[in-house]
């Protein structure tokens, strides 16, 4: 399973936020909107693709500070 974040272009802007296995049930993953150097991103649309057993689920994320 890994979940990744990228910006509008397409450009994965932070390292997979999670890349292992998980148990089935339920998560939570904290995203500090920080690129994969450490430094904070902008304002703006991103998008987080989950890829997990085969399948892909995306999903918008609207980051304002």
């Amino acid at each position: 399973m890994t979940l990744s974040v990228f910006d509008v272009q397409g450009r994965e802007v932070a390292r997979p936020l999670a890349a292992a296995p998980l148990a089935a049930g339920e998560h939570r993953l904290r995203w500090e909107a920080l690129d994969a150097a450490g430094r904070p991103l902008p304002s703006g649309v991103y998008f987080c693709r989950l890829d997990a057993a085969g399948r892909q689920a995306s999903r918008a994320l609207l980051l304002l500070k």
